[in-house]
């Protein structure tokens, strides 16, 4: 039966492997397979699987590396699951790779090349797409994270969103944390402040500190022309937030976690982030618009009149 199975979102190590880049990836090729009305699967997906009510699509695979890895999350830290898990699945996509080579489609990332892999019903889609598409009968196997679907994420949004929401208790959670926000603010801003492996990788070419952070929600206060007495600011981060620089304003903030994190902040009215994956996943889930924290002046002109999401220019490493 003709379907779409992702069989690796990335090389084995580094960042392209973590959620939001696994979730760009997945969504495009869900629009894809949507858009031909075959079925998905993603057997690299057991890091976060646990998270949401996706089903594997297939038993063997969910057999070997998903519910174990579920099993095992609960006693090994993550940092040295997921890199031994990693290297077992590799064995996997090997095999696959040698008895289907026709049937795999490669993004380019074993080169590390960012470009954009466009598929159905998206512009650009490469003919060695086209033809692969015609000759495999069975599945279609996408390796790589690269893969885009622009115009499919925009056409199936309702039916990714669905598709992709967190399980129950994560959403209550949600709304628990954002009902008593609402109820006392006319408007509820989500800030996403990334640090962790930003304040060093790439030679902290990415971190915006706090206390920049803070000078640039003044800006969008000025911008926005709100009343800062009506606003609450939700802020989440992958580190310690220092409240001092936030002071004078209304703040929230969340210590719920990634998975969490990404969800919370789609509900919000706007989000004011970090140059992210993650931040931009969240802003298009929400259909809200994703300000880009900027060490040098941000350009406010640009963000005139966008109150939905958007393809950011200044979001650089969602790579559209």
């Amino acid at each position: 039966m003709r379907q779409a199975v992702i069989l690796q979102h990335g090389p084995s190590t580094g960042v392209h492997g973590q959620l939001a880049n696994q979730l760009w990836n997945f969504i495009s090729v869900y629009a894809y397979a949507k858009e031909r009305g075959i079925p998905v699967s993603n057997y690299s997906f057991f890091e976060y699987s646990r998270h949401f009510s996706i089903p594997v699509g297939s038993p063997l695979v969910s057999l070997i590396f998903f519910k174990p890895f579920n099993l095992l999350a609960a006693f090994i830290p993550e940092r040295i699951l997921v890199p031994l898990w990693r290297k077992l699945y590799k064995a996997f996509v090997l095999v696959v790779g040698t008895l289907a080579p026709q049937s795999v489609v490669r993004s380019g990332n074993a080169g590390y090349v960012d470009a954009p892999y466009y598929l159905p019903p998206s512009p650009d889609v490469r003919q060695e797409f086209l033809s692969k598409e015609n000759t495999t009968l069975g599945a279609l196997y996408f390796d790589g994270w690269l893969f885009r679907n622009p115009a499919g994420i925009e056409k199936h949004r309702e039916s990714i969103r669905e598709y992709f929401s967190p399980k129950k208790n994560a959403a209550e959670n949600i709304r628990r944390f954002l009902s008593p926000l609402r109820a006392k603010y006319r408007h509820v801003i989500g800030v996403h402040i990334r640090q962790g492996d930003y304040r060093t990788w790439k030679g902290g070419r990415y971190f915006v500190p706090q206390e920049r952070v803070r000078e640039i929600i003044d800006d969008y206060v000025t911008f926005a022309g709100i009343d800062i007495e009506d606003t609450c600011f939700v802020i989440a981060s992958d580190g310690p937030i220092d409240v001092a620089h936030f002071s004078g304003l209304h703040t929230a903030i969340s210590e719920a976690g990634a998975i969490e994190d990404l969800f919370l902040l789609a509900q919000t009215d706007a989000i004011i982030g970090s140059d992210s994956s993650f931040g931009d996943f969240s802003a298009y889930y929400g259909n809200i618009p994703h300000i880009v924290l900027e060490n040098e002046s941000v350009d406010w002109e640009y963000y005139r009149g966008k109150a939905r999401y958007f393809e950011n220019k200044y979001c650089t490493l969602v790579h559209y």
